[in-house]
């Protein structure tokens, strides 16, 4: 279906993503593959994909186009993507979750190849974990600060008071840009009901609920608590919002 794919397209528009992005076609399927008259079945998109050529898709877009070339027995059948794959989440598994061993020589050629990162793992801990000190904390970032704290615990013993209030400000922060994401893929979903003429606020609800869900599962420093129905309420509402709002403005 065509509509996972737009639904994505805008919900990466409205991020305005600081972070490098995985391979995707979304942007190019938007631009150049939807409209009134267009053909918006898988097949169709993927032959309107082809048409353009590499010279006429984005860099981002070919590399999505190599990789899910390149990486075809793990993405069909009992591959070990498979699954995510069906769920629109190809790139996520192939890059991230799953380890090289894991893909063929073909597919591991096809994927881009990794950056390294400025991260714990890639700076401080590249040679191993150790303790750091104060100056290195401070350039700590992110799931870091979470990531070191509990390494520093268990390193150390108790927790300072300073501690405490570092995991406070990470968790707080996690939520917020959580809350972001999630408020972000629940209006590109009431953008995409409002188009085809369906509820949108149903619509961006499924979508909030699937991305906390997604959100908490992936959480790799089991900070972040599940979101309350208020909450979730809030996030929706709000996104119907935007929603509408964008709607209206396109009919100008």
């Amino acid at each position: 279906m065509a509509i996972p794919r737009f639904v994505f397209a805008v919900a990466v528009v409205l991020l305005q993503l600081a972070s490098a992005q995985l391979p995707s076609c979304d942007d190019d399927v938007a631009t150049h593959c939807l409209g009134e008259d267009a053909d918006m079945s898988s097949t169709g998109i993927d032959t309107c994909l082809a048409a353009l050529g590499a010279s006429g898709r984005s860099e981002i877009c070919s590399a999505y186009v190599r990789a899910t070339e390149g990486c075809a027995a793990e993405l069909e059948g009992s591959g070990v993507c498979a699954a995510a794959a069906m769920d629109g989440e190809a790139m996520p598994c192939l890059i991230q979750r799953v380890k090289p061993a894991q893909l063929s020589e073909g597919c591991q050629a096809a994927l881009p190849k990794k950056v390294v990162g400025d991260g714990l793992a890639d700076t401080f801990w590249k040679d191993g974990k150790r303790l750091l000190t104060d100056a290195e904390m401070n350039q700590l970032k992110g799931d870091d600060v979470e990531i070191y704290a509990g390494f520093h615990k268990r390193k150390s013993g108790k927790k300072t008071d300073k501690d405490r209030d570092r995991a406070y400000a990470v968790k707080q922060q996690k939520k917020q840009q959580v809350t972001l994401s999630i408020t972000a893929q629940a209006e590109a979903a009431a953008v995409a009901a409002l188009a085809f003429g369906k509820d949108p606020a149903e619509a961006a609800e499924e979508a909030a609920l699937n991305a906390a869900e997604e959100a908490i599962n992936t959480d790799l420093t089991r900070t972040l608590k599940s979101f309350s129905k208020s909450e979730m309420k809030e996030i929706v509402s709000a996104a119907v919002v935007k929603a509408q709002k964008s709607a209206a403005k396109s009919e100008l």
